[in-house]
């Protein structure tokens, strides 16, 4: 048996093939990640209702966003342009800052609390995946 209680509202980007929400806060702000026509993936966060901003490092083809904390910094992943992933976090002023695990192929931030501390997973040369835990100034 399945209990329910509240409401659902439906989350949406308009002219877009999907939307997928991942995170959110204290301040209801959600992030996630949606597709557009060209089936490209963009984060996304969901500051008030209907109002996206569309989460993007710069020249990066592929993006998806996690995690949101308090003060607004967005965790989640990009690719490049050469198909390797790296962990991201958006500060809440828009300044984007690359996470790469030392000889890691691969970095992949997935949540962040309200001390700026992240957790996530990387890619060894084995193709091992392993957790971590990193704080942020």
């Amino acid at each position: 048996m399945r209990a329910t209680t509240g409401a659902f509202v439906t989350i949406d980007i308009p002219g877009v093939t999907a939307t997928v929400p991942a995170g959110i806060n204290a301040a209801e702000q959600i992030v996630g990640t949606f597709t557009d026509a060209d089936g490209k993936a963009h984060g996304f966060a969901r500051t008030a209702a209907d109002t996206f901003t569309t989460i993007d490092p710069p020249n990066a083809p592929g993006t998806d966003a996690y995690g949101i904390n308090r003060a607004g910094q967005i965790v989640g992943e990009f690719e490049d342009i050469g198909g390797t992933k790296h962990g991201l976090v958006r500060a809440a002023t828009g300044v984007f800052t690359t996470i790469d695990v030392p000889s890691a192929t691969g970095t992949e931030v997935g949540g962040v609390n309200d001390a700026g501390q992240i957790v996530g997973r990387f890619s060894d040369r084995r193709s091992v995946e392993h957790g971590f835990v990193g704080a942020r100034k």
